[in-house]
């Protein structure tokens, strides 16, 4: 399986990626490959302890191979939780505060699965939050750095074939109405890859090639999510002892194909499979329903992005509600 997963090998010196949830699966093997490339490595992630363990893991998977810049490998740690608002916002702006460009921005952490219902502090669905809110709130606050960090630079977010199940309905984002593990997974993928083509029509004119894809049936963690159920943990178990799973390695080929080769420099919104550009269902490129998407997100986001932050949107292209729209929102709900 994956026989035609390939990318090419690129000189990544004096380029800066992040990687979330680049401690492990699909994630760790992209940051390995950047860092194999020469690029600097930023893995942002929520254990600094797993984080650690994995960087040092890395550092010897690599000890043998020179990095194709010809550069030391380097790689290390940022906080962030996703399940967690202001801790996307506080990486961000910890990010912009020590003054480096960003090339690379791989939205790559997420949960699957998860049974029964479960609610963020941020009082949100959490497939919602930790696969798609958060990395939007991320990406916001580093559009501006990313604009000016050119000319190829690249925002790549990893969704899933899962999506494909996926429907928005914004009177039950909260799972509220009706909830179920596979279709709230699905929803979260599906809005990744719409707020992929909406942004790119937005900030055309930005310098930023945004792409997201499906990496296939992988053998990673994201089957944590069953561990409440005997019967999917035999099935995932099963899939993956019969090699019906890509390892993690072939896994990340497409993130890695998506983010670095030269043929994809071109600042058009892709979505691929196997390393390829594909084509999406009608909904992922429904513009209606992007707005619709944008509008709801940017309510639940707006306290979360400072004033300065929301000009430079505006100035960007962007529609971004005023602070004093936010707190009268918030005193709607209160």
């Amino acid at each position: 399986m994956g026989s035609s997963l390939s990318y090419p090998e690129v000189d990544l010196a004096g380029k800066v990626a992040i990687v979330t949830g680049g401690n492990t699966g699909i994630g760790y093997e992209t940051g390995k490959a950047f860092a194999r490339m020469g690029a600097r490595v930023i893995l942002a992630c929520r254990s600094e302890e797993r984080a650690t363990e994995a960087i040092a893991k890395m550092q010897s998977e690599l000890a043998e191979a020179k990095p194709v810049s010809g550069e030391d490998i380097n790689v290390e740690f940022m906080a962030l939780d996703l399940s967690s608002l202001a801790s996307a916002r506080d990486f961000a702006k910890a990010f912009l505060a020590r003054r480096l460009p960003l090339h690379l921005l791989v939205l790559n952490a997420g949960i699957a699965f998860i049974s029964p219902l479960q609610l963020t502090d941020d009082g949100l669905e959490k497939h919602f939050q930790v696969n798609y809110l958060g990395h939007l709130l991320i990406i916001l606050h580093l559009l501006e750095l990313l604009s000016s960090s050119g000319p190829d630079v690249r925002v790549i977010s990893v969704s899933s074939g899962a999506y494909k199940a996926g429907t928005l309905d914004l009177t039950n984002m909260d799972g509220s109405k009706s909830y179920g593990r596979f279709k709230f997974y699905g929803n979260s993928k599906l809005y990744q890859i719409m707020m992929t083509f909406y942004l790119q029509k937005k900030l055309s004119d930005s310098g930023i090639a945004f792409s997201c894809l499906n990496p296939g049936f992988v053998k990673t963690e994201a089957t944590r999510g069953f561990e409440d159920s005997a019967f999917l943990t035999a099935l995932a178990k099963a899939t993956h002892a019969l090699g019906m799973a890509r390892s993690a390695a072939k896994g990340a080929a497409t993130s890695i194909n998506a983010a670095v080769n030269p043929e994809f420099a071109n600042g058009k919104a892709l979505f691929f499979e196997s390393c390829k550009p594909t084509g999406v269902k009608s909904l992922a490129r429904d513009e209606t329903r992007h707005e619709e998407l944008w509008t709801y997100s940017i309510e639940l986001l707006r306290k979360y992005i400072d004033d300065e932050c929301a000009t430079k949107l505006t100035d960007m292209g962007l529609t971004i509600s005023s602070s004093e729209a936010a707190e009268s929102l918030d005193n709607q709900d209160d």
